[in-house]
């Protein structure tokens, strides 16, 4: 057997968790409607207009199979997050539907579904396991998770050349033997790292704002050594300069200075305005241990982050499950195909 290393531990007072892009947590709508905070996209119209989208729902007697055959989603019974007008899904729906001879079509759900319920809709469908959207971003969840256990999160390495990148990780939930396994979904990462944790806590995640009244300030790159010589900035390390542990409007302040020294002068720098959030305590270990991972406590229940190692990519999921059907384990798999 290959050597593991431990990347943390995770726990769970729901039975259930999920597999997600760290970055995108920010965007989690949780029990209130799916919508974008402010400033997620490029321009106020653009967020605007996505917040005006609707969830679909297929009804009918052959709902389930114009759904597989439509391919829209992993669930084939909703399409989330689609313009009010779409003609172009309702012509593929109706070529669909007559190429096959099927009684299905689309219903618009009033209200929309909560990111939450898009979770229950999953673990219903997929008896136990499933895959999720928001946002149009990809999410594993599982069920059936030992409930109050400190479960590790393990990690197997590549074979050399690339003995620096994950191979496979996975959630340890007991030592049975694996009889058989099952394809969960995917999930989609474009922020390099990958969050584990119980699916219920994620209403009491704070992404950006900081839970102690600080923050810190953090810049590096070709010039940064030139600007804060200019800037007074101390250095933090070899390469980064900045501040940390200050509050958080003077953190502000001092960084749009950075930024706009670095603007007026041309400079080529990396900044990045770090508030004191629960993002910031997973990453704060995630940037400095051997395995790139870092866990916090979020309404008493620990979460695990870790960089893929890989970068962004989709990753798929699976779990390993026992001759009696219980879950010995999650697994993400890293290794290209």
């Amino acid at each position: 057997m290959e050597s593991l290393e431990q990347i943390g531990t995770v726990t769970t007072r729901s039975g259930g968790l999920i597999v997600i892009d760290t970055g995108y947590l920010g965007l989690w709508s949780h029990n209130d409607a799916p919508l974008l905070p402010d400033g997620s996209l490029d321009t106020e119209e653009q967020t605007s207009r996505a917040n005006g989208f609707v969830d679909l729902r297929l009804v009918g007697s052959d709902a389930e199979r114009a759904g597989q055959l439509l391919d829209m989603s992993w669930n084939p019974l909703f399409v989330y997050d689609q313009p009010p007008a779409h003609p172009e899904l309702e012509q593929k729906l109706r070529e669909v539907v007559r190429k096959h001879h099927l009684d299905a079509r689309f219903e618009v759900i009033s209200p929309r579904i909560p990111h939450r319920g898009r979770i229950n809709q999953a673990l219903e469908y997929g008896r136990g396991a499933g895959e999720i959207q928001f946002h149009g971003v990809w999410a594993a969840v599982v069920s059936g998770v030992p409930v109050g256990e400190s479960l590790p999160v393990l990690g197997e390495r590549m074979p050399p050349p690339d003995q620096s990148n994950w191979k496979r990780v996975f959630v340890r939930c007991n030592s049975q033997s694996i009889s058989r396994s099952e394809r969960v979904g995917q999930v989609g990462v474009d922020y390099a790292r990958l969050f584990i944790a119980d699916f219920d806590v994620l209403g009491a995640w704070h992404h950006e704002d900081s839970l102690d009244g600080l923050a810190d300030f953090v810049f590096w790159g070709r010039d940064a050594e030139k600007a804060a010589l200019s800037l007074n900035a101390p250095a933090l390390s070899a390469t980064e300069f900045g501040w940390t542990n200050l509050p958080v409007k003077t953190v502000q302040e001092r960084g749009a200075a950075v930024e706009e020294h670095q603007h007026t002068n041309n400079l080529k720098l990396a900044t990045d305005f770090r508030p004191h959030s629960h993002h910031w305590q997973v990453m704060r270990d995630s940037r400095t241990c051997p395995t790139e991972s870092g866990m916090a406590v979020v309404d008493g229940v620990q979460v695990c982050n870790f960089m893929t190692t890989w970068g962004d990519g989709i990753f798929e999921v699976h779990r390993d499950l026992s001759n009696s059907d219980e879950l010995v384990q999650i697994r993400i798999e890293f290794e290209p195909t």
